[in-house]
């Protein structure tokens, strides 16, 4: 007969059960300590990208070939050196119309015409518009190179543009970005940059989507005119090709697309903001409030380049960054907090970025200000230095890995002008910052006093808001509506 078992002791399960827990996870201050001080990088493996051949053709057109062997797809992409920075004053969106209108038909083609053409051949095509350029992007299987040419020619050298089509485009940009501004994130971003252009021709890439609708066909027309010229523009096919014979193919093809001077001048490097200034979005839909401070930086070409992209990393490119580890995990501030840096010809921009809770508003912007002064004033460590550019350069084949990732990295090399250490020895010039360049380049971008742009529920931040001198409040559209003083209601 077999005996009935004995139920185990509640009590000693409940020890047991928390010495498996002890054995199996590291206490608190032992995690905190693992956190802080990760494993030293592994080491990388070189990338060298296969060299641009550029040639200038007799009407000015440049082209850059980049072959890529075994490649089953080409990329085939139009550069032109003019974007919304190059829009009139009074018609803020002309150069992204103008680019968005080019698949929409020329003389005897029109835009379904177009459409039918580029599907029977499987290509996809997209275009990108900046502050200062204008990409045109076709991607084809390689035997289809050809046909995509032939496509694009008629396209560019004799578009046509009617008020008709132009309504469509219009239509579809509106809404775009009419359902972007439901994003608390975007428009926080948007404004931030608005502010830091303000009275600058980069600030025409922030202005609302109401203004899109002054747009006319005439006025597409005549930026197309001025701007879609050989000399101020670049072809750049990468892919399985011939350099030279891919070359002399476009030389030929584009021969009749005529010369014109483009007077086209870059805007000056807006200047960095040096006041304390703080402006509030009212977003009562949403749902967390999120922070960004930011600032204008150099431009790509300036040799502190490379020591700020390390510098950006350190402070923010991480879950191991000082702002993530300082406003989540030691201050519990914020649900999370990065940097990011993006660039253009005359400039970059930095900003710092973190969700919380209404409650640490004002402490978690006192201590993104602390983390940029400490930057600024301190000798950044040397692991972390080591990790920063571990990451960079670990992370760099990845940018190339895809097509799309590829022709993207390609064609902001070209639009920035940039020379080959952008191109093939980025690995190489980030090897060489070090602590001392990075001091440099904090000392020099982060104690200039960044904007502030806080986005949320107005109601819910009221008690926050009162520990700020000046807030100037703006609706979630970033139309401004007043200035609050310290100790004012709310």
């Amino acid at each position: 007969m077999r005996r009935p078992l004995r139920p185990f002791p509640r009590r000693s399960l409940i020890v047991a059960a928390l010495a498996c827990l002890a054995a199996a996870v590291p206490a608190a201050g032992q995690q905190e300590r693992f956190r802080r001080t990760p494993p030293l990088p592994e080491t990388f493996r070189e990338l060298r990208l296969p060299d641009v051949q550029t040639s200038v053709q007799t009407n000015g057109l440049t082209v850059a070939v980049n072959p890529r062997p075994g490649s089953p797809l080409v990329t085939v992409q139009l550069v032109i050196l003019a974007g919304e920075a190059d829009s009139p004053r009074n018609r803020p969106h002309t150069a992204t119309l103008a680019a968005r209108m080019l698949g929409h038909g020329s003389p005897g083609l029109s835009a379904g015409d177009v459409e039918l053409s580029i599907e029977s051949i499987g290509g996809d095509v997209s275009v990108r518009t900046s502050v200062d350029d204008t990409v045109l992007t076709f991607h084809v299987l390689a035997e289809q190179v050809d046909r995509a040419l032939d496509i694009m020619r008629p396209l560019i050298l004799q578009p046509e543009f009617t008020e008709t089509e132009l309504a469509s485009v219009r239509r579809a940009y509106y809404y775009e970005l009419a359902e972007k501004r439901k994003d608390p994130e975007f428009m926080g971003r948007r404004h931030l940059l608005h502010l830091l252009f303000e009275n600058h021709p980069y600030q025409a890439m922030t202005m609302p989507e109401d203004q899109v609708k002054l747009v006319t066909a005439k006025d597409v027309a005549a930026f197309v005119a001025r701007f879609y010229r050989p000399n101020n523009a670049v072809f750049v096919v990468s892919g399985d090709v011939d350099g030279p014979a891919m070359t002399q193919k476009i030389g030929q093809m584009f021969a009749a697309w005529l010369r014109r001077d483009v007077n086209r001048t870059p805007p000056p490097a807006p200047l960095p903001n040096r006041k304390e200034r703080i402006a509030f979005l009212d977003f009562p839909t949403a749902v967390d409030f999120v922070v960004f401070a930011g600032n204008v930086v150099m431009p790509p070409t300036s040799p502190d380049y490379y020591p700020f992209l390390v510098l950006n990393q350190v402070l923010g490119g991480s879950m191991g960054s000082r702002l993530f580890m300082s406003l989540r995990e030691s201050k519990g501030y914020a649900y999370d907090a990065f940097s990011e840096a993006e660039f253009s010809r005359s400039c970059g921009v930095y900003w710092a970025r973190a969700r919380v809770t209404p409650e640490t508003i004002p402490a978690a912007v006192r201590e993104i200000s602390r983390e940029l002064k400490d930057l600024a004033t301190t000798r950044a460590v040397p692991d972390e230095i080591e990790r920063a550019k571990s990451f960079l350069i670990g992370n760099l084949p990845l940018r190339f890995a895809s097509l799309e990732g590829y022709s993207e990295r390609l064609s902001r090399f070209i639009a920035l002008g940039l020379g080959p250490a952008h191109w093939n020895r980025a690995s190489d010039s980030l090897m060489l910052v070090n602590a001392e360049s990075v001091l440099t380049a904090a000392e020099r971008y982060f104690l200039a006093v960044p904007v502030v742009v806080i986005v949320g529920n107005r109601e819910w931040a009221a008690p926050a808001l009162k520990e700020f001198d000046l807030v100037d409040i703006y609706d979630s559209a970033g139309v401004y509506r007043e200035t609050l003083h310290k100790g004012e209601k709310k």
